[in-house]
């Protein structure tokens, strides 16, 4: 008894054993591999690594592959390579991705401009950020800048190196001075959150402005932003960029616009080149969602695999819904891009305006000989790509890549046809690209009330 016992306790044992040496040799096994694999993340030189996941990135994604020369590459800087594939494609550092991704959430910093340098006759805001210092001191898109004036001493504008080394020598947040030909403007460069959106009428205008507990935007009016000359029933809504909170803003102001009685809508996309893609969609559920309980498609993106993806426009309810009985015009010109083209593809698939309301900026030969040969006129920007942009977690750093084209729902593509007077637009007289009375405006009301 005792014997047999002990020879099925020892042959058992030796199972055990054996169990026991398989599973340690697993563990140093994986264990070596996991060391193996981290000690040569940590000591492999960091940018043949990031070299190879932008190769990687480009590769199973780009859109044009075919154009893309792998060998060539291998003799660029990442930021060369990535910029060299198109205009739209970019490679961020870690630290170039973070503030990227701060700036189009909506927290800025600076004075808040865009702008052309004019020669003999100064700096000229092209745009002027909602809530930005620039806004807030009263400037506006059309002002000219002729000079600064810092501690009492007067800084001419005389050159476009003269107003940037202006701007950088002053301390956040220590007032300086700009000067027009008709007003001067006290302001300083601060941490801001932008606004991409207003509305005005005859009467008054709709802005948003930094909360009174300083979280988030409030909705303020303020009767010096009114237009004199839009007829009754009628408001001017400007859409500057599809970024932070422009979706939510563009709710509440249809909201007032709904309150107020309000049946006409001049939509401003003039030098919106775009943003988010979910922004936009957000945006187009305003419209969308005034037509039925139904989903509706904002865009297809389609990729050069064969896949499809489409992107719904959101679906909203209450008191911000667009009315289809409301008459739309939309201000478009050479600056309105990717984004705000696809949201005036949506209204136009789904009836909001005809190819006739939309107003496209038809340059002056003066403006047109200021941005030299081979510039666009008379024609929207024609962007029908979409970036997709990948995110490297080992470093931090991000690549922005070409990855689709963009289809409206009424399946059109104008990827390098742009909108023009061969789809039925209107063209519409502009001296400039942006005046500070906005004659161009003017005009469109003028063509819309007669």
């Amino acid at each position: 008894m005792n014997d047999s016992e002990n020879k099925v306790f020892d042959n058992g044992g030796k199972k055990v054993k054996i169990i026991v040496s398989v599973i340690v040799a697993l563990i140093i096994a994986v264990s070596s591999f996991f060391i193996g694999f981290f000690t040569h993340k940590l000591t492999r030189d960091e940018y043949v690594s990031s070299v190879e996941w932008v190769m990687s990135m480009i590769e199973k994604n780009y859109y044009f592959s075919e154009d893309f020369d792998k060998e060539e590459a291998k003799n660029l800087s990442l930021k060369a390579l990535v910029s060299k594939l198109d205009i739209y494609s970019e490679y961020y550092t870690a630290e170039e991705y973070r503030a990227v991704m701060s700036d189009n959430e909506g927290e800025k910093s600076g004075i808040g401009i865009t702008y052309q340098f004019l020669k003999d006759k100064g700096v000229l805001l092209v745009s002027v950020m909602g809530n930005s210092p620039a806004w807030i001191s009263g400037l506006r898109s059309g002002d000219i800048l002729t000079g600064g004036i810092a501690d009492g001493e007067l800084y001419p504008f005389d050159t476009s190196a003269a107003f940037t080394d202006f701007i950088v020598a002053q301390n956040p947040g220590e007032e300086f001075t700009v000067t027009t030909e008709h007003a001067e403007y006290t302001l300083s460069r601060e941490v801001y959150t932008a606004s991409y959106a207003y509305m005005a009428t005859a009467d008054t205008s709709w802005e948003f402005v930094t909360s009174g507990d300083g979280k988030g935007l409030a909705l303020v009016e303020n009767r010096s932003g009114a237009i004199p000359y839009l007829p009754d029933g009628a408001a001017y809504i400007n859409l500057s960029q599809f970024f932070g909170t422009m979706a939510d803003e563009f709710g509440v102001l249809m909201s007032k616009f709904n309150a107020e009685h309000y049946t006409t809508m001049y939509l401003d996309l003039r030098n919106n080149g775009g943003g988010y893609v979910s922004a936009m969609q957000d945006i187009a559920g305003y419209f969308t969602s005034s037509l039925s309980s139904k989903t509706h498609v904002a865009m297809t993106a389609k990729y050069r695999n064969g896949r499809n993806e489409v992107y719904d426009c959101v679906k909203h309810s209450g008191s911000s819904l667009v009315s289809k009985d409301t008459k739309i015009y939309v201000l478009a010109n050479s600056g309105t891009a990717s984004a705000s083209e696809a949201l005036i593809g949506v209204l136009v698939s789904y009836g909001f305006v005809d190819y006739r309301d939309i107003f496209v900026s038809n340059y002056s030969d003066d403006y047109m000989k200021f941005i030299g040969v081979g510039q666009k006129n008379a024609q929207t920007y024609g962007k029908g790509i979409m970036q997709s942009t990948y995110y490297n977690y080992y470093t931090g750093e991000a690549v922005k890549l070409t990855t689709a084209r963009i289809y409206w729902p009424n399946d059109k593509c104008i990827h390098d046809v742009a909108l023009s007077e061969r789809d039925g637009v209107t063209l519409v007289d502009a001296d400039w690209i942006v005046t500070r009375e906005d004659t161009e405006l003017q005009r469109v009301v003028q063509m819309t009330t007669n």
